[in-house]
């Protein structure tokens, strides 16, 4: 029983592993593992070149890698079919879904709140005055299925009933389809809705993108409301607003679920994780501010200009539910927080530069939202209000902070507070209005750094796939192989291991020094791997390099490391090469799902299509030159052969002629000269020698002739046409050739004679040719 284990292989079975949803989801899972020592191995079941804006509804096999040695899987949306699920369920292997249903399987089912958040965004839509509320959506999974029955049912509670044109469907849930939605939509009918819920941030950007440039205001003709909270909405005019799910808690949720199954706890059922909406200029306000909803339900009403302020930050902070280490949680940044406008109500005290230089520090750490700022000043403001409102009223007693008072010394003289002046009601609320403005300068400064580290990241991510992209372009097939293209920045163990299989049958290896073609089968647990190249130096690892594993067991824990490892499948287009598994940390707020390992996995591909193909290249060529240098040999056989018979070629009708296609040299007899009227020693070793003097009328048909010769026809060549001799008369002339090819079925020589049929009547030159 697993139980008695400490520590703990966490699989992630995920169509990519990047992106602001699965990379958030993958985050929050990680993070929860984390402080346990438990490892993640997190495998991207879709192909690493997938067209834009393109995600199949499933993947295009089954995903068997790592299963073998795994203690619990998280299946994140479409990323197996439903045999898979049925397989690691048969093996007993702990499972838990997240945002996907099966009827086959009875696993705990992890989901955002879809239906408080979508009642949030319609109520909000119809606290606006609109009544005509639209759904943009693919109803094909299972999130955008509740997302759509919480719209309608909102609708119905408020005594509007959805019209069937209010209802755009899109093909799925990237910005294509929504703008071709729109396009249609506005292109045809007219848009019948005031408002629109999408049922993702992306959804909302394309469709939106569309009515602005047919000339829509927003949201004057259409507000919008999408769902993800991703930073691209952020980005567009006007903003979008959206509904957070929070997809790192989710993360979290599912993997706390699945170690209690681990442990051996009953765990069924779906889990609901929170959401928040954040609005924005898109569904009509003119300010960004976040409302909590928990399971739901709105925050209650009267709330406290603390209490809001904490739900902004719970909702602008993607680190807010997490401990990132001592005192770096948001309890302990609220409680820092609220010292600080105590200290100054109650003492009169403005806060130190190092308590200030600390704020921003723990404000960085909790990774704010790059909107957090914006939501957080308001909030910030009424907080300081509040304070003045309650030193005014004497609600705050002056020397009070509700805990050990610090000295006084500096602020009002030697000595304690109780020996020291009390600072005047005016005085106080004049240290509440400074704090206020230097923990805002703090908060900036937090969230500052935060946009600034992001900036340099994503600057070095775009340096380093440049340099990898050129690395792998120029490397050779060694130099892919030993990995020696990684970034210099990439510290993680990384290992590359490929088929040894082609077409899914076993046993057709892959030589690790050697191309050979990539095989097209599905993943299945049949097939082997071979690792040809890791970065891990253990004595451990660098053993298994060479070594042949089937797919389950990969990768083995001597090349994993610790945190979370990514495998990505080495693909693109028709070619699957194998595996690149990869350590290294979760991209989360990237719009699109490509993450950078996904990009290099493709890259890898492409670097080994080119190697194949170059390794073909040569080896053809190396074919031929040796095909070629046989028939030079037989050409020189031939030319004996032909001195031999000179004898009997000068005084025949026939001229004879050989051409190497290969090189292009053809050697014509003496008889065959003496035909068009050329001396023996004339220099003539070019086909144009023959192809030359045909009449211009005949040209075509003797072209059209050899071509069907070069391409492969089975008959001999056997024509008749004019012919132009060297000294300007015509005569008419009958070729008959017949093709040879090389032992790899090239076309390699053509030999042929020539015969003069000048003034025979058309029967006679038939006989003759025959």
């Amino acid at each position: 029983m697993l139980s008695g284990k400490r520590r703990y292989v966490i699989g992630v079975l995920s169509p990519v592993v990047g992106g602001y949803y699965f990379g958030r989801v993958l985050a929050g899972i990680a993070r929860t593992v984390r402080p346990e020592g438990h490892r993640v191995v997190a495998v991207q079941t879709y192909p690493a070149d997938l067209e834009r804006e393109q995600f199949p509804d499933r993947p295009p096999g089954t995903a068997a890698v790592s299963l073998g040695q795994l203690d619990g899987v998280i299946v994140i949306t479409s990323a197996v079919n439903e045999a898979t699920l049925l397989r690691i369920e048969a093996d007993g292997t702990p499972l838990v879904l997240v945002s996907e249903r099966t009827t086959s399987i009875d696993a705990p089912v992890v989901t955002p709140d879809n239906e408080g958040g979508t009642r949030a965004a319609v109520e909000h839509l119809i606290a606006h005055g609109h009544r005509e509320i639209g759904f943009l959506g693919s109803l094909r999974q299972a999130d955008i299925v509740e997302r759509h029955a919480a719209y309608v049912a909102t609708l119905a509670a408020h005594g509007i009933t959805p019209r069937p044109e209010w209802l755009y469907r899109t093909a799925d849930n990237q910005e294509a389809s929504a703008a071709a939605v729109a396009q249609a939509v506005v292109g045809g009918p007219g848009l019948p809705t005031t408002a629109t819920v999408a049922a993702t941030d992306r959804n909302a950007i394309g469709f939106s993108r569309v009515l602005r440039a047919q000339g829509l205001s927003l949201p004057g003709d259409q507000a919008i409301v999408g769902f993800d909270h991703s930073e691209a909405g952020a980005r567009v005019r006007p903003r979008l607003a959206s509904v957070d799910p929070h997809h790192d808690q989710v993360g979290e949720l599912a993997v706390s679920l699945l170690l209690a199954r681990i442990r051996g706890e009953r765990v069924a059922g779906q889990h609901l994780s929170r959401s928040t909406l954040v609005t924005r200029e898109s569904c009509g306000c003119l300010d960004a501010r976040a409302g909590t909803l928990l399971e739901g339900l709105p925050a209650q009403e009267g709330s406290t200009a603390w209490r809001r302020f904490g739900e902004v930050a719970r909702a602008t902070f993607d680190g807010a539910e997490a401990r990132l280490g001592p005192g770096a949680d948001l309890d302990s940044w609220m409680r820092g927080v609220q010292r600080l406008f105590r200290g100054a109500a109650a003492l009169g005290q403005p806060p130190t530069q190092a308590t200030l230089t600390s704020l921003a520090e723990s404000t960085r750490v909790l990774r704010p939202h790059p909107e957090a700022l914006e939501q957080l000043i308001p909030a910030l403001r009424s907080v300081e209000e509040e304070f003045r409102e309650e030193v005014r009223t004497g609600q705050v007693v002056a020397g009070a902070v509700g805990e050990p008072a610090p000295s006084a010394k500096g602020a009002a003289g030697a000595g304690p507070v109780g020996a020291a002046r009390v600072p005047s009601r005016a005085a106080r609320a004049r240290a509440v209005t400074r704090t206020a403005t230097d923990v805002l300068v703090a908060l900036s400064a937090g969230c500052t750094q935060t946009l600034l580290a992001r900036s340099g990241q994503l600057e070095r991510t775009i340096t380093d796939q440049y340099e990898l992209d050129l690395d792998l372009l120029h490397a050779d097939g060694r130099a892919i192989r030993a990995l020696t293209w990684l970034p210099r920045g990439h510290r993680s163990p990384a290992t590359l291991a490929l088929w040894t299989d082609t077409e899914g049958a076993p046993g057709s290896a892959v030589a690790a020094g050697a191309a050979a073609g990539p095989p097209s089968g599905p993943v299945d647990a049949a097939r082997t791997l071979e690792i040809v190249g890791t970065t891990a130096t253990s004595r451990q690892a660098t053993a298994l390099v060479g070594k042949r594993m089937p797919v389950g067991t990969f990768p083995p824990p001597a090349l994993s490391g610790e945190g979370v490892v990514f495998v990505v499948p080495v693909t693109f287009g028709q070619s699957d090469w194998g595996m690149l598994a990869i350590g290294g940390g979760v991209d989360t707020r990237a719009t699109s799902s490509r993450d950078k390992y996904d990009h290099w996995a493709a890259m890898v591909a492409v670097a080994l299509d080119r190697e194949d193909r170059l390794t073909s290249l040569q080896r053809q060529r190396a074919a031929l030159a040796e095909a070629a240098d046989r028939e030079r040999a037989l050409v020189l056989d031939l030319r004996t052969e032909v001195e031999r018979n000179a004898l009997v070629q000068d005084v025949a009708l026939e001229g004879t002629w050989d051409w190497d296609i290969a090189t292009g040299q053809v050697f014509y007899s003496r008889t065959w000269r003496a035909l068009v009227g050329l001396p023996d020693d004339a220099a003539c070793t070019g086909i144009e020698e023959w192809t030359g003097r045909v009449h211009p009328e005949d040209v075509r048909t003797v072209q059209i002739a050899i071509a069907r010769q070069l391409a492969g026809a089975e008959e001999p060549l056997d024509l008749e046409h004019r012919l132009l001799a060297a000294d300007g008369r015509e005569m008419w002339v009958r070729c008959r050739a017949t093709t040879v090819t090389d032992d790899a079925g090239v076309r390699a020589r053509m030999i042929g004679v020539l015969i003069d049929v000048t003034g025979m009547p058309a029967r006679e030159r038939r006989g003759v040719a025959r």
